[in-house]
């Protein structure tokens, strides 16, 4: 029981990680997007 209870937070934890490594490359599309709409917006 103590076993899975380490191992729980630790998953938690490199889910999160993982995640945070898919979402680096795609910043700039983000960014990229955000930008054309906020343009279209103002116009």
């Amino acid at each position: 029981m103590t076993d899975k209870d380490f191992k729980e937070p630790y998953n938690i934890l490199y889910f999160l990680g993982f995640i945070l490594v898919l979402l680096i490359p795609m910043l700039p599309a983000i960014l990229t997007w955000l930008r054309v709409l906020n343009g279209y917006a103002s116009y």
